[in-house]
């Protein structure tokens, strides 16, 4: 799950449950690391917020439920005793408030915390720049991009969420695609100006799509299609030790150096 839907489900769960006392209870077998489940049962919620792929409920006394989807984790949303989608026994969390309820199913984290220990787990204090943030630097991130080495590939760097929090595969092509500029190139080849592009309209893409709910298609998972702009065959490729396949074209984006070409 990238930073945009994330970003959309802490807003809508923040609007539905805000300011509410919850009841915290687990319906499955699994529970949640850290502290106890009884530092939220029955606690005001002050907030929910994203960071990158991070959500954070932040509660009154100081604790912390801190949830990651992986690629397969939700949280729904319903109307207090409302029927379930799916059965209590996958569910990892319930919140519950008088007149809604927030059920986790599955993900790769959910940890109980105080707000001291969250600002030294180092999977959320290691955060790069958050690309959706109200006050987003272009100038800082393309410094920490920067971090990754000059022969580091732009592709490979923005999925790395220390450098920037919240791009994904879809918008690390989408992205590349609309500022034209080459998810292979190393960094070394690329200015401080087209990285900031690269940044900027990544970031307009994905502010489109947390309001719309919709995630752009232009060239993911498009491989041998005709490119949208001029009708040249998408290509793609497998980059960094992830394997994560980047889509791009390669006469709208082309290479800086022939050494590139593939």
């Amino acid at each position: 799950m990238e930073g945009d839907s994330i970003l959309r489900l802490a807003r809508r769960l923040d609007r539905a449950m805000a300011g509410e006392t919850l009841a915290a209870r687990n319906p499955g077998p699994r529970r949640p690391a850290g502290l106890p489940l009884t530092r939220i049962d029955g606690a005001r919620l002050d907030r929910v917020e994203s960071r990158g792929k991070h959500l954070l409920f932040h509660f009154d006394g100081g604790a912390v439920l801190h949830s990651h989807l992986g690629m397969r984790g939700s949280w729904e949303l319903y109307r207090r005793g409302e029927r379930w989608r799916r059965p209590a026994a996958q569910a990892w969390i319930a919140l519950t408030s008088d007149g809604a309820e927030a059920v986790n199913f599955g993900g790769s984290t959910m940890r109980i915390a105080t707000e001291a220990q969250l600002s030294r787990d180092p999977r959320v204090a290691r955060l790069g720049p958050d690309l959706l943030a109200d006050h987003f630097d272009a100038g800082r991130a393309v410094r920490s991009l920067r971090a990754a080495g000059a022969r580091a590939e732009l592709g490979e760097a923005l999925l790395d969420q220390a450098l920037i929090a919240g791009i994904g595969n879809i918008f690390k092509s989408e992205g590349c695609f609309e500022a034209k500029v080459d998810p292979n190139r190393r960094l070394g080849s690329l200015s401080d100006a087209e990285l900031a592009a690269v940044l900027e309209t990544t970031r307009k893409l994905m502010l489109e799509a947390v309001e719309s709910g919709r995630q752009p298609r232009r060239v993911y998972r498009a491989a041998g299609r005709p490119c949208p702009r001029c009708g040249v065959r998408i290509r793609s490729r497998s980059q960094g030790d992830s394997a994560r396949v980047s889509y791009w074209c390669p006469r709208c984006q082309p290479p800086h150096f022939s050494a590139n070409k593939r």
